[in-house]
């Protein structure tokens, strides 16, 4: 049995919500010329290969490869939220990434989107020291023979119906989080929301996704507060409270200790970054 091969993510990657009309073209694919990795962790569409269809929804997750065809639409009144990088094997006599499959239903979303998302932040990082995106390559690394693996086990595993709509309506929720970050969320609506006790809704939530409710909440506010730093010239307070926060020094504090810097010294890191990317 093959195994996944250590791979270098390159600063070609990033985690958005697709614009309005966004879509992937015959010409994208026949562009590709190194690996690239797809997570869909929001909204809905369709993908085309040369021989088959698959729905975009959350938790689909896509290995392509060059040569391959990957066309790709979206639902314009659910738009897709989207995580790619892309990346090639360190060493390329011991490329076998025919070896895999190239479509995965990732069962722990939380988990996928929280490991793309941090080799995102790293390769984003215009002077990231070496050691740091080597610590991105062996993230993406393990992910990827992560994915193989339950692949392999999944694939012979029998399905649990009950086990299967509980994941279903977690994962439901989790979108609906990122969806409605600027709402005032908490467990007793959430679990209401999905027909839960807020015990039992907590429970199931933490197995499913590995975290709290509240953390999920917390990180997809300071998600949509990155993202409004990057593509908006909105004030610090008009994106915090578009990411849910009423109380702008509250905002503050916590992005600090999420991110590591004040959403001011972020959104001028970001715009440097910006400013020495090529042209």
């Amino acid at each position: 049995m093959s195994s996944v091969e250590l791979v270098t993510p390159t600063s070609n990657c990033e985690r958005f919500r697709c614009f309005q009309g966004w879509h992937r073209s015959r010409s994208d694919s026949a562009n590709l010329t190194d690996q690239e990795l797809w997570l869909v962790w929001a909204g809905h569409g369709q993908m085309r290969t040369q021989d088959q269809e698959y729905e975009l929804r959350p938790g689909f997750c896509v290995w392509m490869r060059p040569g391959r065809i990957y066309d790709a639409s979206q639902d314009e009144n659910d738009r897709i939220g989207l995580t790619f990088i892309h990346f090639s094997f360190q060493n390329q006599t011991l490329n076998r990434a025919h070896d895999f499959p190239e479509f995965y239903n990732v069962g722990d979303l939380n988990y996928v989107d929280t490991v793309t998302r941090r080799v995102v932040e790293i390769m984003r990082q215009h002077d990231a020291p070496p050691d740091l995106k080597s610590t991105a390559g062996l993230l993406l690394s393990g992910l990827l023979l992560d994915l193989v693996t339950k692949f392999r086990y999944e694939d012979k595993a029998p399905t649990n119906p009950v086990a299967r709509h509980h994941t279903e309506l977690i994962q439901q929720t989790v979108r609906h989080i990122y969806e409605s970050v600027e709402a005032p969320l908490s467990v007793k609506e959430l679990a209401k929301k999905a027909s839960y006790s807020p015990a039992h809704f907590s429970s199931l939530f933490k197995k499913v996704t590995g975290q709290t409710v509240e953390a999920v909440i917390v990180q997809a506010r300071i998600d949509k507060a990155r993202q409004l730093l990057r593509r908006s010239d909105l004030s610090i307070g008009q994106i915090a409270e578009a990411a849910g926060y009423r109380d702008v020094y509250f905002f503050s504090r916590q992005f600090k200790f999420k991110t590591g810097q004040t959403p001011t010294q972020y959104r001028a890191a970001q715009l440097e970054e910006l400013s020495k990317s090529p042209k």
